[in-house]
């Protein structure tokens, strides 16, 4: 039984130990194989790792980024270091990853602690020069260039693009800057814009004064809040009239006192035949249009011929004096060189001085004009004095010439006398001033109302009682700084402002007015108060339909018509003309009914930017006697105290028994607004040019 047992346990234990032996076999080959999947999973990990590391190093390599690092762990990247800024932080990131999956980067960077870059300063300028326009400057880049460009190469404009950008916010004041900027490049033909955060610089150039003073108010009117302009509009050349030049002598001396010519290459020839005349190196000449046919060439002839001589030219007349001692042989001979050499338009007047009187030598005197320098001559007793009196003069007058000559024989108190009435002068506009050792005179034109009374109170402050004086200071109030005067230009801008908004409208085909004109005639009655004293021209013009000579003979005659109409009216129509201009001078296209309706118009132009000088007024000497200095002084003050606030007429002056008269009292005057060709025209009043029903033709 046993053995039985024996026998059927031997089979069993075989079959368990076969299966231990296939079970162990099976656990070698799978461990075998998942050893050498494992080897083959870690090499291709490791080639990707290296491949990653390879390409974000080349990345950061190519964009210069050399405080970045990086390092891998398993499949991802790790970028650390210091980055000196958030830019270059953004720039690693964005570098290494256009050659790595964005979820593969793990970002460690750090920025350096510091203030952020400045942003740069943003510019912009435009120049143009008629179809032509370039852009040049450094923009913020969220700026739309091209839109920029196509905003500006409307009409046919040329654009030349220049500009760069930088990666950074433009400042707030930058953008409604940007937008004036361009707006002022689309108006002009001519000039130059610079736009900077908050501030547009504007040189532009104007056809003429009525253009200039257009451009100046549309520019002015479209100026956006915040935005500070600067802007300088230059027109044509000013007219000058009477065109001048005079050249005079003292004690041998050359002095330019009046210079003009019409371009710069002229004005540089005659200042240096001047200078080669003796005249002073830092001598000047006025640039403006209105000389007379071949006035450079009478110039340089004058010049040439004068010698010692005193030249005087207005227009196209030319005085020469020549010196007293000139021999007859010579004048003559200058006589036949001028004649020879001056344009026939010019005419000769050739004279020789005379010999000067014979003075005392207890003289001085000084003149002061409209233009500097002023003039002082005479004599002191020594040159501590000279000195002292030249610093005075130079003090109360501006800059001066003249010589004072050393007579240590004249009086004590000469040298007090004459600082005395220099002192008076300070009172004068233009003026002249003679001391002598038996009185003080003191004659002239002020702006100050109180003139004579401040002149003779300088007098006894300086000298104190008890000497003569004369005094003749007449009150001109275009002088006066305390009277607000406009400008001619002021003046031509609101006469132009009234008829544009003008209800004057003319016969058809005709120059007679038509309708009420009274209410303008009111207006222009209050501008001319304080403008007749310029020279101004009252211009018609046409649109090109009809003849030329038509056109031309009907626009002065309409011209002609509201100038009488001023006359007639009682305007102070003195120093106005009247000219017509036919079509030959469009400011609109005629091919339409808006742009002869433009053409078709009257135009107040300014001729001189001067007022006409007035002539010299005749006043009554104010004489007496210097009071004391403490007296002078309280005589002053009760005067200028005495002048009622809302009075017209001075009290009668302390020094004297003539009467001043008071400056008129001003009112301000209103802000006017300088119409442009383009402003509507009121919709219920009739053309000012043209009457409704009126054809084409007849409204020529």
């Amino acid at each position: 039984m046993d053995e039985l047992q024996k026998s059927s346990e031997a089979p069993e234990a075989a079959r368990t130990g076969g299966r231990m032996a296939r079970l162990t076999l099976t656990v070698l080959t799978l461990v075998v194989a998942g050893a050498g999947s494992w080897l083959a999973a870690t090499r291709i990990a490791d080639e990707i790792e290296a491949q990653s590391l390879a390409q974000a190093r080349a990345a950061l390599t190519g964009e210069e980024l050399p405080w970045a690092r990086i390092s891998t762990n398993g499949l991802n990247v790790q970028l650390s270091g210091t980055a000196p800024d958030e830019m270059a932080r953004f720039r690693a990131l964005s570098a290494v990853g256009s050659r790595i999956d964005d979820r593969r980067i793990e970002d460690r960077m750090e920025v350096a602690e510091r203030a952020l870059l400045d942003p740069p300063d943003f510019s912009l300028e435009l120049m143009r020069q008629g179809p032509t326009l370039s852009l040049i400057g450094l923009l913020p880049e969220r700026t739309d260039r091209k839109a920029m460009a196509e905003r500006l190469s409307k009409a046919g404009t040329e654009i030349t693009d220049l500009t760069g950008t930088a990666a950074f916010p433009p400042p707030e004041s930058w953008r409604p800057a940007l937008d004036f900027g361009l707006q002022a490049a689309e108006a002009l033909e001519q000039g130059t814009i610079s736009v900077t955060p908050g501030l547009v610089q504007i040189t532009a150039n104007a056809a003429s004064p009525e253009e200039k003073a257009q451009i100046e108010a549309a520019l002015s009117a479209a100026q956006p809040e915040g935005v500070k302009l600067a802007m300088t509009v230059s027109s044509p050349l000013p007219i000058i009239a009477p065109y001048r030049l005079r050249l005079v002598r003292t004690d041998g001396v050359a002095r330019l006192e009046n210079c003009a010519a019409e371009t710069a290459q002229s004005r540089e020839r005659i200042l240096a035949a001047a200078i080669a005349a003796g005249a002073d190196p830092a001598s000047d000449c006025m640039l403006g249009i209105g000389a007379p046919s071949g006035w450079e060439r009478a110039v340089l002839a004058a010049l040439d011929a004068a010698g010692q001589g005193r030249i005087d030219m207005i227009d196209e007349t030319l005085h020469l004096t020549l010196p007293v001692e000139m021999a007859d042989d010579t004048l003559t001979a200058v006589q036949a060189e001028l004649d020879s050499t001056l344009p026939a338009n010019f005419k000769l007047d050739l004279q020789r001085a005379e010999a000067a009187p014979e003075e005392g030598p207890a003289r001085f005197t000084a003149e002061i004009g409209t233009t500097p320098p002023a003039s002082i001559a005479g004599v002191l007793p020594n040159a501590t004095m000279r000195q002292t009196v030249q610093s005075l003069a130079r003090a109360q007058l501006g800059p001066v010439e003249g010589e004072l000559k050393l007579d240590p024989d004249i009086p004590d108190d000469w040298p007090l006398r004459v600082m005395a009435g220099l002192d008076a002068m300070g009172a004068l506009d233009r003026g002249r001033l003679l001391v002598t050792p038996q009185r003080i005179e003191v004659s002239g034109v002020s702006g100050d109302p109180f003139a004579t009374e401040k002149a003779v109170t300088a007098l006894a402050v300086r000298i104190g009682a008890g000497v003569d004086y004369a005094i003749a200071i007449a009150y001109d109030r275009r002088l006066d700084p305390e009277i607000e005067q406009p400008d001619g230009t002021t003046c031509v801008d609101r006469l132009n402002t009234v008829m544009l908004e003008s209800e004057i409208g003319f016969e058809p085909g005709g120059a007679r007015i038509a309708g009420d004109i009274a209410p303008v005639l009111d207006d222009m009655r209050q501008i001319m108060k304080n403008c007749a004293d310029f020279r101004i021209e009252i211009g018609g013009h046409t649109d090109a339909q009809g003849s030329e000579a038509t056109n031309m003979a009907l626009s002065l005659g309409r011209a002609e018509a509201v100038l009488d109409a001023l006359n007639t009216a009682g305007l102070p129509v003195q120093n106005m003309v009247a000219a017509g201009y036919g079509e030959t001078r469009p400011i609109a296209e005629n091919d339409t009914q808006e742009g002869r309706d433009a053409n078709r118009r009257i135009e107040m132009v300014l001729l001189s930017p001067d007022p006409v000088p007035l002539p010299e007024p005749e006043v009554q000497p104010v004489t007496g006697r210097t009071l004391s200095a403490e007296a002078a002084t309280e005589a002053l003050m009760a005067a200028v105290n005495a002048v009622p606030l809302q009075g017209d007429i001075l009290p009668e002056p302390l020094f004297g028994t003539e009467a001043l008269a008071a400056p008129p009292k001003i009112e301000p005057a209103a802000e006017v607004l300088v119409a442009t060709p383009d402003t509507p025209r009121p919709p219920d009043r009739p053309d000012a040019h043209q009457p409704a029903d009126a054809s084409a033709k007849e409204a020529q």
